[in-house]
């Protein structure tokens, strides 16, 4: 059977069909919006944290969230897994290489395996194959601090979203589209104890589907965050807390911005606990928790986060591992 080009309709019933019903993009991508895999959230400490992680967010994980905050980064490879209700995979690495006197530079990858859904001839009835939509994200960023207290980053992403056929299909597809990423850390403590961040993120060209009448928009969105360290005499020595909130707003169109914020405490810098709360985010609302361990090179960070868009059962789940060499 000839092969033909996804029709943008197609496309859409793929991609409704792919999220599974849920109702998933609601609060910050509600119209008509492309590229969505954009938006969705990794990282198991920054989740932990209420995803309020624009201004503090470290090593690999802040190549999602602010380029800028990679420019004090140790040298670091960084693997991040999210087991998520909306799609059947979604994984993620990044390696960064710090230059000295110059900045860091940062390498990474997401896969998305969305679903796999039935192909049927034109009856609609008899199943000839499966469909699998999958979506690729490659990133490369560069981030230098400017002075002792500010640093700037930029990130360019690409990304690739296609629909794999097994058996004999009447359509195939695949979409591409770029994206830019441009964020700035500015620590108004000399000991980084008080920490602005903004990042203004997605900004690139329309998503455009093979044979679609129109081409979608991106999500741009622009972060404003801080981040506060406080010296508290109540709290041994061995410990810390960090406390953030970010303000998240879609830079086109009108809806209510989201509001991110948590805390964690650390003893010995060993042993870490978080826990936050995230209003009006790309998949609803919710609490977030999670647990981190360190052996000085081995970071790893545990988080689940909550929403009023899927049960407690189906709560996203983040890993993530982080290797200083």
């Amino acid at each position: 059977m000839r092969r033909r080009h996804f029709s943008g309709r197609v496309w859409l019933a793929v991609w409704v069909v792919a999220l599974g019903g849920a109702r998933a993009v609601i609060a910050q991508s509600a119209s008509g919006e492309g590229a969505i895999e954009f938006l969705s959230p990794t990282g198991a400490r920054s989740s932990g944290m209420g995803q309020a992680v624009v201004a503090s967010a470290v090593g690999s994980e802040a190549l999602w969230w602010n380029p800028a905050l990679i420019a004090r980064s140790s040298r670091e490879a960084g693997f991040h897994a999210v087991k998520n209700p909306i799609v059947d995979a979604d994984a993620s690495g990044a390696i960064l290489i710090p230059v000295q006197r110059v900045g860091t530079f940062a390498l990474g990858a997401r896969y998305f395996n969305e679903a796999t859904i039935p192909a049927t001839d034109s009856s609609g009835e008899i199943q000839t194959g499966t469909f699998t939509v999958t979506a690729t994200i490659v990133s490369a960023a560069f981030a230098s601090p400017i002075t002792n207290r500010l640093a700037l980053g930029l990130t360019y992403k690409l990304l690739s979203r296609s629909l794999n056929c097994t058996g004999v299909c009447t359509q195939h597809g695949v979409s591409r589209t770029f994206a830019v990423d441009v964020g700035a850390q500015y620590l108004i403590a000399k000991d980084s104890s008080v920490a602005l961040g903004f990042a203004l993120t997605n900004a690139g060209p329309k998503l455009q589907v093979h044979d679609a009448s129109q081409a979608d928009p991106l999500p741009v969105r622009a972060d404003f965050g801080v981040s506060l360290v406080p010296h508290l005499d109540q709290l041994p020595k061995e410990a810390r807390v960090r406390a953030a909130i970010d303000l998240v707003t879609r830079v086109s169109g009108g809806y209510t911005p989201g509001l991110r914020a948590g805390a964690e405490l650390a003893w010995l810098e060993r042993y870490q606990a978080r826990a936050g709360y995230i209003a009006n985010g790309p998949f609803g609302s919710g609490a977030t928790f999670g647990l981190g361990f360190s052996t000085g090179k081995l970071q790893i960070d545990l988080a689940r986060v909550l929403s009023n868009t899927v049960s407690a059962a189906d709560a996203p789940s983040y890993l993530s591992l982080r290797y200083l060499f």
